[in-house]
C-alpha cells in the first residue's frame, strides 16, 4: 500500500506533497499505517470538497490510498476533518519528515 498526501492552501498557497510507501516500512510500522487509513475511514469522504468562501487561507488535504487492487483519492478541508483522519495526516506528516 502506498499512500500519498498533498496539503494545498494556506496564506502562501504551498503545496506539500508525501508518499509513504508501507512495503519499505518496519512492519509494525505499516501495520500502524494500515490501522490509521482504516479508522480514517476515507469512502465516507467526497472526491473534492466544497469550498469554503469565508475561510480561503485553510488547508486541504488529498489522502490517495494505493494497494494492488485500487487506488482510492479523497480531499477534506482542515475545518472539517475528523480526529481520526488529522491522526492519518500527522503520521504521514511525521513520517516523511523521518
Amino acid at each position: 500500500m502506498k499512500v500519498r498526501l498533498e496539503r494545498s492552501g494556506g496564506l502562501a498557497n504551498i503545496r506539500r506533497t508525501v508518499t509513504v510507501d508501507a512495503t519499505a516500512l518496519a512492519p509494525e510500522r505499516a501495520e500502524e499505517l494500515r490501522r490509521l487509513v482504516e479508522a480514517a475511514d476515507l469512502a465516507t469522504f467526497p472526491e473534492n470538497p466544497a469550498p469554503h468562501p469565508s475561510q480561503p487561507d485553510r488547508f486541504v488535504y488529498r489522502v490517495t490510498v494505493e494497494d494492488e487492487a485500487s487506488a482510492r483519492s479523497v480531499s477534506v478541508r482542515e475545518d472539517t476533518a475528523p480526529e481520526p483522519f488529522r491522526r492519518l495526516v500527522d503520521w504521514l506528516q511525521a513520517t516523511a519528515e523521518g
